[in-house]
């Protein structure tokens, strides 16, 4: 048993790029006063620091956090995530960007039951746009998005990531009352 458990209700997020994990995390922090901490937030760190955020790519974050990892050990981002979590002192906490199973077992084995996994689905269309509109990494193509997309089910194990949560939500161009019901009727079920 942990350590933390009935302390805690910690939320990962997973999906592939766009799929809507901020979004989620974002009702949340709205809905249920939810504290977030990102590891994706911790890499464009780590390439601002290193001076290289202004052209922010998906291959740099991923350079970035392999760097780290090579370095520090596979669940060295999840242990600045953390850090974070015990840091803030705040009972809810939204972590938007499990993405390797060992992330997910991470959380599960610091927080137990305490600790719940959504991935969130959305068409590979939906996605790309959602990346193209948001601004937040270099434009691609949608063919080079479509090659990388599936290079990162292969390196990040998302389908074994996906059948490890607990739960599966659709983030694609839904109804935004359906997609809030669903959201709430999980977190309902764990405060």
């Amino acid at each position: 048993m942990s350590m933390h458990k009935k302390k805690y209700l910690i939320v990962g997020l997973s999906s592939f790029p766009g799929g809507g994990k901020d979004f989620i995390a974002d009702i949340l922090i709205d809905k249920y006063d939810f504290y977030k901490v990102s590891p994706g937030d911790i890499t464009r760190e780590a390439l601002k620091r290193a001076g290289r955020g202004h052209t922010l790519t998906r291959e740099m974050q991923e350079e970035i956090s392999k760097r780290m990892i090579r370095k520090h050990g596979q669940n060295y981002i999840m242990e600045l995530c953390y850090r974070q979590i015990l840091k803030s002192k705040k009972p809810r906490i939204v972590i938007p960007g499990i993405r390797y199973p060992s992330d997910f077992e991470f959380y599960k084995e610091k927080f137990d039951d305490s600790f719940i996994n959504i991935f969130v689905s959305a068409s590979r269309k939906t996605r790309y746009d959602r990346i193209i509109f948001r601004k937040r990494e270099a434009k691609i193509s949608y063919a080079k998005f479509i090659k990388e997309d599936a290079e990162q089910e292969h390196r990040y194990h998302l389908q074994q990531t996906k059948e490890l949560s607990d739960y599966k939500i659709n983030n694609d161009k839904s109804n935004l009352r359906s997609l809030k019901k669903t959201l709430s009727s999980i977190i309902e079920r764990h405060i």
